[in-house]
């Protein structure tokens, strides 16, 4: 699924589908910085969903205006003559396109080491009395190594590296260590690296989202958490403007929806948290060094 088809849903169950907006503002030949009014904004950041036009003629992005879909800020180029109309048709939402990546990436990022992907590469080859093998460029997302075999070629069965020498790898460095210098004293044999890694962020949401299917729940709880969360601060600024009443303010209500799918994330986690497989134990080699 690629981001923009799961912000989609999300948008759809929290309500923040758009809502069409038009905005007239009158030049007076020296001003360029114009702002949305309240609650006209922040402006959906999708292409072709808005237009901006001064006298009827359409403005350029970046060329001739910029507009900060966060703030509702426009800033021109060049200042509209005095009594020129300067129009703006869009869409308002209560979060951008570009806020809901960052929730969906922030919901990812906390599912930290307890939900993972299994991966095989077999592009890795060894170099002559080599001590280490980095898996930074290969494999930046690993956190563990199952199994670390090698071979010849590729008519050739595949072996545990621990029958030459003994190895660790580290997480940290994203490095597996070696024992023996002498274990591989040529270059090109084959590695065949099997492990874990971690969920790959998207950074546009064009992307496809890096998470099984079968997990795509927990995310989508995480999600409408933080989804109302980030509703608080309208909310705050509604009810400063409200008398005190005795009923639950619009605010209690977002805490208690946002509550409730802190509880349906947790609890799906818990539900759904794979299990590592199993690793069997390295022989340690005799005089193979300890790396």
């Amino acid at each position: 699924m690629i981001y923009q088809t799961f912000i989609t849903q999300l948008r759809r169950q929290a309500g923040d589908m758009r809502r069409r907006i038009h905005i007239d503002w009158t030049g007076n030949g020296s001003d360029t910085i114009f702002q949305i009014p309240a609650d006209n904004y922040p402006v959906l950041d999708q292409s072709a969903t808005y237009s901006v036009k001064k006298a009827t003629v359409e403005q350029t992005e970046t060329t001739d205006y910029t507009l900060d879909k966060e703030t509702g800020t426009l800033v021109m180029t060049t200042a509209p003559t005095n009594g020129q109309a300067l129009t703006l048709d869009a869409s308002a939402v209560y979060l951008t396109d570009a806020s809901w990546l960052q929730i969906i990436n922030d919901v990812i990022r906390s599912l930290g080491d307890d939900f993972f992907k299994e991966f095989v590469d077999e592009t890795l080859t060894t170099t002559a009395n080599m001590l280490s093998l980095s898996l930074v460029s290969a494999q930046v997302n690993c956190i563990s190594v199952i199994d670390f075999l090698h071979r010849i070629n590729t008519s050739e069965n595949w072996q545990p590296v621990e029958e030459f020498t003994n190895w660790r790898y580290s997480r940290d460095a994203n490095i597996i260590y070696l024992g023996d210098r002498e274990a591989f004293t040529v270059a090109g044999r084959l590695f065949r690296v099997k492990g874990l890694k971690t969920y790959t962020i998207g950074t546009a949401i064009g992307d496809t989202i890096d998470v099984q299917d079968k997990f795509m729940t927990i995310v989508e709880y995480g999600c409408l958490a933080r989804g109302w969360r980030y509703r608080y601060k309208n909310v705050v600024e509604l009810i400063s403007k409200m008398s005190q009443e005795p009923s639950r303010t619009p605010l209690q209500e977002l805490i208690m929806l946002s509550d409730r799918f802190d509880r349906l994330y947790e609890a799906e986690k818990l539900k759904l948290k794979p299990a590592k497989p199993a690793r069997l134990i390295p022989v340690y080699k005799e005089g193979g060094g300890r790396p």
